[in-house]
């Protein structure tokens, strides 16, 4: 299977869909004959937003078996997180673990590279796992904590000298920079202070997210979503079929966050540009 080239015409109605404007782009879309695997990504990805469960499932299972056609890996990943985590919220598990078990067996009979077919063991293994309701797996991202007692805002300036001296504590770059470690080390107070401070002009996806789940964590829920639709604003597609950002589904702390009215405002703002 190869991947198969996305011609103008139809790039164009994925970056309408990515711009917000869904029922249009939906219809341009129906009118594109072939890319059935393609499309179903699309429709999973807006039926994800829109909480249509038993349809974005539907659309995965149509989708993503064919993802050899396509080079980004995170397509497979996000919506493997999607997927799964809908499972369990619907209750369907044993659907979810025939849906991994056929997609397992049917690549395990391609020709393909052997470091490729551990990765597919490994994705899957994890994710039958996690539907078994295991916890802490490699597929789901290591929660965040409140901190009391971290490292100083001195500790930190001190660091970005030694490490970055061209950048200054008050400057954007350098609060891209610090706030990779003190959202996650730092008093959690103080590095949220600082991420309001520079929040607009950072464009770093990480530290909205982490952000977000720090205010979420203290609960600062207006702030939490404000973090999230900063990175949704931000996110840009590693794939042309890519039109929301899928990522959030990979954070089981932000599930709570994403109800179905967040979700479709998330869908509906523009993104990727």
């Amino acid at each position: 299977m190869s991947i198969v080239k996305i011609p103008k015409k139809l790039r164009d109605i994925l970056d309408t869909l990515r711009s917000g404007q869904i029922e249009i782009g939906l219809e341009q879309l129906e009118q594109i004959k072939g890319f059935e695997p393609q499309k179903a990504i699309v429709h999973a990805e807006i039926n994800y937003f829109n909480s249509n469960y038993e349809s974005a499932m539907t659309n995965d299972e149509n989708g993503l078996p064919f993802n050899e056609q396509w080079y980004a890996g995170n397509v497979l990943s996000e919506h493997f997180s999607a997927y799964t985590n809908t499972a369990l919220m619907t209750g369907s598990i044993l659907r979810a673990e025939t849906f991994y078990s056929n997609f397992l067996t049917e690549k395990e009979k391609l020709n393909l590279p052997e470091h490729q077919i551990r990765t597919y063991r490994f994705q899957i293994e994890r994710h039958l796992a996690k539907l078994k309701g295991e916890n802490d797996l490699s597929i789901s991202r290591k929660p965040l904590k409140i901190v009391k007692d971290g490292k100083s805002t001195a500790e930190f300036i001190a660091q970005l000298k030694q490490y970055r001296p061209k950048l200054t504590f008050d400057s954007e770059k350098g609060a891209e920079y610090l706030l990779h470690f003190m959202l996650e080390s730092g008093n959690t107070d103080e590095s949220l202070a600082y991420y309001e401070k520079f929040a607009a002009k950072i464009f770093l996806d990480d530290i909205h997210i982490n952000a977000a789940r720090l205010f979420y964590l203290t609960g600062q829920i207006d702030n939490a979503k404000q973090a999230i639709l900063r990175f949704a604003k931000n996110w840009y597609p590693v794939e042309h079929i890519q039109i929301s950002p899928m990522g959030l589904f990979d954070y089981d702390d932000l599930l709570p966050l994403l109800t179905k009215e967040f979700k479709q405002e998330i869908l509906n703002i523009p993104k990727g540009k």
